[in-house]
């Protein structure tokens, strides 16, 4: 018996994986609903194709460019692989969908408290309720109470991200996505259609105020919001104990330059399933697939987080040359390894920025 705890894209795609493949697995949610609350800009490169294929019903846009604003007001503009911007409600439900389709079981309006290991059996705790199971999957998001209660929580950052659905006139084009360097860590407008964006910050510092500016800048008007916080990837986080795993936020599996996870999630739970079934190691199976990618992304964020505004300024403007553009436009973001190399050959002018990643 395999007890996954959290009922979002990490936990519903690696059950998943193991029903398909003939295990027996419950996922147990602490809401009534999958999908709710929402805590994530909703937007993912075309890499998930390579995993798994989401209907069309789960795709609010098509994102086929993306404009980097400056602190000075300048900008330039590149075409990308087409993103997706997804309904996340509709996404997690869409993932949980499958995972039954495959034979896994929901139990939702449980609430994980704790739980106990003895005689190579685990007793997991909810409110109202003590189950035994065999394997234990945490996939409770960034203040996971399964790596708390597993002595795997340790030490960890992290960081505000704030997000509005809103209603705006300022919408040029969308598919396109505005990005603000010096907003926070950044700033984004992620449309939805002509009318409906999604716009927001995130920040280590004066979140409320880097997020007003945007909604001034927009003249928006919310619809709705929400607010979470982001963990900083660790690299020397363990993400096993015994019988007991950690995956997606819940073990900082964030690409910490765009504080997106949904992606590196299932390919985590593709990982995580093959350990389980074949008795392999997960750490050394999910770090040979992502661990350098995410490195890497965290070093350019700790890397753009010394940035002033000058720097700021100058990166826009070197990004500006068509050769870089075009490198940017045809990888996806994900694997910093497969280009950034590339870009530092073409644009040697970036190197000065080594320094800020000293």
């Amino acid at each position: 018996m395999i007890s996954i705890i959290g009922a979002g894209p990490a936990g519903n795609y690696l059950a998943y994986k193991l029903a398909q493949k003939g295990q027996e697995v419950t996922v147990y949610e602490e809401h009534s609903q999958i999908g709710s609350p929402i805590q994530c800009s909703g937007v993912v490169t075309p890499a998930i194709d390579e995993i798994v294929k989401i209907k069309n019903e789960v795709i609010v846009n098509r994102i086929k460019k993306v404009r980097f604003f400056s602190p000075d007001g300048k900008s330039f503009e590149t075409n990308i692989k087409n993103d997706y911007v997804y309904d996340r409600g509709k996404l997690d439900r869409f993932l949980a969908e499958k995972a039954i389709e495959a034979g896994a079981k929901f139990k939702l309006n449980h609430r994980y408290k704790d739980h106990q290991e003895s005689n190579n059996k685990i007793k997991l705790k909810f409110e109202n309720e003590i189950i035994e199971t065999d394997i234990l999957v945490g996939a409770d998001g960034p203040y996971s109470k399964v790596a708390k209660s597993a002595n795997l929580f340790n030490n960890r950052k992290f960081i505000t991200g704030l997000q509005v659905r809103a209603k705006t006139n300022k919408i040029e084009d969308k598919s396109m996505v505005d990005i603000y360097l010096g907003y926070g860590e950044f700033g984004w407008s992620i449309p939805e259609d002509e009318y409906t964006s999604r716009i927001g910050v995130v920040a280590e510092n004066n979140p409320v105020a880097e997020f007003n500016k945007l909604m001034e800048i927009y003249n928006a008007k919310k619809i709705c919001y929400h607010s979470g916080m982001i963990p900083l990837y660790n690299p020397k986080i363990k993400t096993q104990k015994n019988n007991t795993y950690l995956i997606g936020d819940a073990a900082t599996m964030v690409k910490a330059a765009t504080h997106g996870s949904i992606l590196y999630s299932l390919i985590a739970g593709e990982q995580l399933s093959t350990a389980i079934v074949e008795k392999k190691d997960y750490e050394s199976l999910w770090k040979n697939r992502i661990g350098f990618d995410l490195w890497l992304n965290l070093k350019i964020r700790n890397t753009l987080k010394n940035f002033s505004h000058t720097d700021y300024n100058d990166l826009v403007k070197y990004f500006s040359n068509e050769r870089l553009k075009s490198i940017l436009g045809s990888h996806v973001r994900d694997f910093p390894s497969k280009f950034l190399f590339k870009t530092l050959i073409n644009e040697p002018r970036l190197l000065k920025f080594i320094t800020k990643a000293i």
